[in-house]
């Protein structure tokens, strides 16, 4: 997945073998650690969402779950009526 987002250059120090790892695996370090960083701010936004929808009430957690169930219905009806 590449942005075409302006981009920066930055130093980072990790572990030698880690970084043999690294080149190991690919040819290109930037796109290994895009990618890695990217997987690592999904993994903390579900973890902070798990986090939110686990302390929330049972009439709470039904009331979201219900929400999404209305979405997703409207978005296959969406998908049928343009065929998509």
């Amino acid at each position: 997945m590449t942005q075409s987002f302006q981009k920066r250059r930055v130093s980072v120090t990790i572990d030698a073998s880690l970084l043999q790892e690294i080149d190991r695996l690919t040819d290109n370090r930037s796109a290994a650690f895009e990618e890695a960083l990217r997987l690592w701010r999904a993994q903390r936004i579900e973890a902070e969402l798990r986090t939110y929808y686990q302390s929330c009430s049972q009439p709470n957690a039904e009331f979201e779950n219900n929400w999404a169930d209305y979405a997703y219905q409207q978005l296959k009806e969406t998908e049928t009526r343009e065929e998509i």
